[in-house]
């Protein structure tokens, strides 16, 4: 199904055919594809293959860039149709290094950011890096994502890893594109794709290992279901009646005042089409009711 998938976007993508693309995140939703799997599994090897196009001269740079334009129209259509996790107190600066010009990767990874809870300032390309810096010291981000298509970038990254050395927050700094590698990069962190760059950030901020109150996850799962149910435009007698259960307890369970089973988590999951994961929060930090 993903290589069916690739290859439909891909042909869509060269014919800027931007409505026909639509129709493949349709196809994805209908096979239960999340946000995730759709950016890394789909989007990013459709536009490698589309890349691979341009360095054989088989379409022109115009080609290239329209394809971009169309995904990233698409990676905006995923993320409002997707719901959202609550707010996990965290936040992210994502930016391309100084002359990198080519951004989907960190508006991608931008996008997954916030799906799951974080508060992120998307910088886009070619972003200086004193002024990099300048913005670090504004708004104190716990991490920052660099990214880099080409080794032609690797002086630009460098230099803004020597002006964010000294930030006084220390946050966590995480590079990712093709440009940047861990043998060139051994003493960084680097991604190799969107999710090992989400895990990598989860392990080296203990994002999912503070859970320390049981009032706290419930609060936490609990806006975690009205979220998602609001999401899907349903009320709470709606969800009652898909999972089979009273209004009255949904209401307890969205106000963290109902202390639920593992089979109460998974009937909500599946009354809200997604996995147990997904309602329970990875972090108990910044979660109020």
């Amino acid at each position: 199904m993903t290589n069916h998938l690739v290859e439909k976007l891909t042909e869509t993508l060269l014919a800027g055919d931007a409505s026909e693309s639509e129709l493949v995140l349709q196809e994805a939703y209908l096979n239960k594809f999340s946000a995730l799997d759709i950016y890394q599994s789909i989007f990013v090897k459709a536009m490698n293959r589309i890349g691979m196009l341009w360095h054989t001269g088989e379409i022109t740079i115009a080609h290239e860039h329209r394809a971009s334009e169309i995904v990233m129209g698409l990676t905006d259509k995923v993320a409002d149709n997707t719901p959202h996790l609550s707010i996990n107190g965290f936040s992210a600066l994502v930016a391309c290094v100084e002359d990198e010009n080519h951004v989907l990767g960190a508006k991608l990874f931008s996008s997954i950011l916030e799906i799951n809870g974080w508060v992120v300032h998307y910088l886009g390309s070619s972003m200086p890096a004193v002024d990099l810096k300048s913005f670090s010291e504004e708004t104190a981000p716990d991490a920052i994502i660099l990214t880099a298509t080409s080794t032609d970038r690797t002086a630009r990254v460098y230099e803004a890893l020597d002006l964010l050395s000294d930030l006084n927050n220390d946050p966590v700094i995480l590079l990712g594109g093709s440009g940047v590698s861990e043998e060139k990069f051994s003493d960084q962190l680097v991604a190799q794709d969107l999710s090992s760059g989400l895990d990598l950030l989860e392990k080296n901020l203990n994002i999912g290992t503070d859970l320390h109150g049981l009032e706290q996850v419930l609060i936490g799962i609990g806006n975690n279901i009205q979220n998602l149910r609001k999401a899907r435009g349903m009320n709470q007698g709606q969800l009652a009646d898909i999972a089979g259960v009273d209004r009255a307890y949904i209401s307890l369970v969205e106000n963290g005042k109902q202390n639920l089973t593992l089979g109460a988590l998974v009937k909500l999951s599946e009354s809200l089409s997604v996995p147990v994961s997904a309602l329970v929060p990875t972090s108990t930090r910044g979660i109020t009711k």
